[in-house]
């Protein structure tokens, strides 16, 4: 049986609706359109569809409304224009806006239909985020195997060639020494690039070794200090989920050593029912996450949200300006090879 009460329709449709008359004004919106822009339907009407507008772009929207009004075409959703829209508040999200003509009996009116692509841009941007990452950690591996391996390596075969040219016992003996310390030092190289890629102490010791290793780098290069209370989790997790928290609570320490403005940090690890619960706080000056995303940025946050996602977690950050910053992330237990034979 088809719907006849159309308003039904219209207050209950999942993009936000709004009923713009010829000068601009707006008439009708629906509770979807209220909550995208944090305004009241009686906020809305009468007002001017500009102030639904950033306020760098008002200007040529007005240009745009008019050309609209003397040649309306239909404008279908997702033929690529995506634009800003405005909140109460001054925020921006983006949003895919199509537009349709309506005739009514005061004159014609448009129905604008606005869609927020906040999630949409944010997948898209972690997508080139880990592609530009990706090939980050190729052209890094490259340059210390070009810059530091290689040069290490050329050095070898020169000093080999003084060794064979060596006169006395005392020469050769020196030859030696130093190639010695030159391949010492050459395989400790390589295992620091092959310890970037996947830290041995994750496998080896696990997570607590793995993280401590983790943040005596961080004490050295940002002075950074971290409170670790980390319980032995390893036979409640997969090898990929212990790579996962491992990662995500790695990532989250880079954050507060590159944006939080604050030396101090805690991590704490354990276990509570069915999941495995990872809890990173600091006290520096916070962040508004909702503006981090919609403003393009945050690539970070949803790596980490992803990675979690991968393995049937989830991950909550609760932050807010000069508030700190609290990461929260809880794995569902999967017992690991090694539980599963016993």
């Amino acid at each position: 049986m088809p719907i006849k009460n159309h308003r039904t329709l219209f207050e209950n449709a999942p993009d936000g609706i709004l009923v713009v008359d010829a000068s601009g004004i707006i008439r009708d919106v629906n509770a979807e359109a209220e909550r995208l822009f944090d305004y009241s339907r009686q906020e809305l009407e009468g007002q001017s569809i500009e102030v639904l507008v950033p306020e760098a772009a008002r200007e040529a929207h007005s240009g745009h409304r008019a050309r609209y009004q003397r040649e309306p075409l239909r404008r279908p959703m997702g033929i690529g224009m995506e634009l800003l829209a405005r909140r109460k508040d001054g925020s921006t999200f983006p949003a895919e806006i199509s537009l349709n003509r309506m005739p009514g009996e005061e004159g014609d009116f448009t129905v604008a239909t606005v869609r927020d692509v906040s999630m949409r841009k944010r997948l898209r941007d972690f997508g080139a985020g880990a592609l530009r990452a990706s090939e980050e950690v190729r052209a890094r591996i490259a340059r210390d195997l070009h810059d530091d391996t290689a040069q290490q390596l050329s050095a070898h075969l020169i000093r080999l060639r003084l060794l064979e040219k060596a006169s006395s016992p005392g020469e050769r003996k020196e030859h030696l020494k130093a190639l010695r310390a030159g391949i010492q030092a050459t395989a400790e190289g390589v295992r620091r690039i092959a310890r970037g890629l996947r830290p041995p102490e994750l496998q080896d010791a696990g997570l607590l070794p793995a993280l401590q290793a983790h943040v005596r780098a961080l004490e050295q290069t940002h002075e950074l200090r971290v409170s670790l209370d980390v319980e032995s989790v390893e036979r409640y997790l997969t090898p990929d989920g212990l790579l996962v928290l491992y990662r995500i609570v790695q990532e989250a320490l880079t954050n507060v050593a590159r944006h939080a403005g604050t030396g101090e940090a805690s991590v704490t690890v354990g276990e509570t029912g069915e999941f495995v619960v990872a809890e990173i706080t600091d006290q520096g000056q916070g962040f508004r996450p909702d503006r981090t995303y919609t403003e393009g940025r945050g690539l970070g946050l949803i790596g980490m949200q992803e990675r979690a996602v991968m393995v049937g977690g989830h991950l909550r950050v609760d932050s807010g300006e000069g508030e700190g910053t609290r990461v929260l992330v809880r794995l569902p237990k999967e017992l690991s090879g090694e539980v599963q034979r016993v």
